[in-house]
């Protein structure tokens, strides 16, 4: 058996976390971690809850897209959370595991990852970790929140589809890496932003991920809003709630949530 299956026996002796990652559900296969931590919310599963899977069938990123899940070769998990923050303030959680997986693989694989708005990190301009969060929210209360983090690892290869698209961090630093030090260097590192952003320091947490982003100030950008309807712009770093503020031709700042980001320059 290979000793880096992300198995809870071999994680928990390494983790040093206080709460996330306790309790962790591992499968060798499942359809989408993000699916099965939903479920353990609804069912009433405590805060810091971590699944993880060897492979998925139906892993997936923002807007639906399939997320390449190669068996043992890659980090596919899901954080469940029950913030005491409003819902508006909630992608700030993306924004912040963003920072944690940056530094997790700083520290893990001495690589140095761009983060891309609003949860792509990038190696050599090539994408190798996606974040996906769903919330369960009423109007001024979040429910649960699960952060969903797919990291390319020990790919050695993608299909023909994403050849100049991603990448992993074996390809990047050309060798093996060990994916349990990675999920507990991402764990602990995630712990403590998310303690920055339920204490109050919001702004903190956004000013890392903003030092840590090449994307967040001065960018050309095009951006997607559907329904036919595309902007262009500058960046001008994020909103004190996590937006991405754009600067347009006629010199306004308006603040962005979501959309596709279909050319950067």
């Amino acid at each position: 058996m290979p000793l880096d299956l992300l198995l809870p026996e071999f994680i928990r002796p390494l983790l040093k976390s206080r709460q996330l990652g306790k309790v962790i559900h591992h499968f060798q296969l499942t359809s989408s971690t993000n699916d099965v931590a939903r479920q353990l919310a609804e069912q009433g599963a405590p805060e810091g809850v971590v699944v993880l899977a060897e492979e998925q069938t139906c892993g997936r990123g923002r807007a639906g897209r399939a997320w390449h899940s190669e068996r043992s070769a890659g980090i596919y998990a899901s954080i469940l959370l029950r913030p005491a923050i409003k819902p508006r303030e909630a992608p700030t959680l993306t924004l912040a595991a963003a920072v944690a997986v940056a530094e997790a693989i700083e520290q893990a694989c001495g690589l140095h990852a761009d983060i891309k708005w609003p949860n792509d990190l990038l190696l050599g301009g090539r994408k190798c970790c996606g974040i996906l969060s769903e919330m369960h929210a009423e109007t001024d209360k979040i429910r649960s929140v699960v952060v969903g983090i797919g990291i390319n690892v020990n790919h050695s290869g993608f299909p023909a589809e994403l050849g100049q698209l991603a990448t992993s961090l074996r390809i990047e630093c050309k060798r093996v890496c060990s994916r349990i030090d990675l999920l507990c260097a991402l764990l602990e590192r995630f712990e403590r932003l998310y303690e920055d952003l339920q204490q109050g320091r919001r702004a903190a947490v956004l000013h890392r991920w903003v030092a840590r982003s090449s994307f967040a100030v001065g960018k050309s950008l095009t951006l997607d809003l559907g329904s036919g309807q595309q902007i262009e712009g500058k960046t001008a770093g994020l909103s004190e709630t996590g937006h991405l503020k754009i600067e347009l031709a006629d010199g306004r700042v308006e603040e962005f949530l979501s959309g596709e980001i279909v050319a950067w320059r």
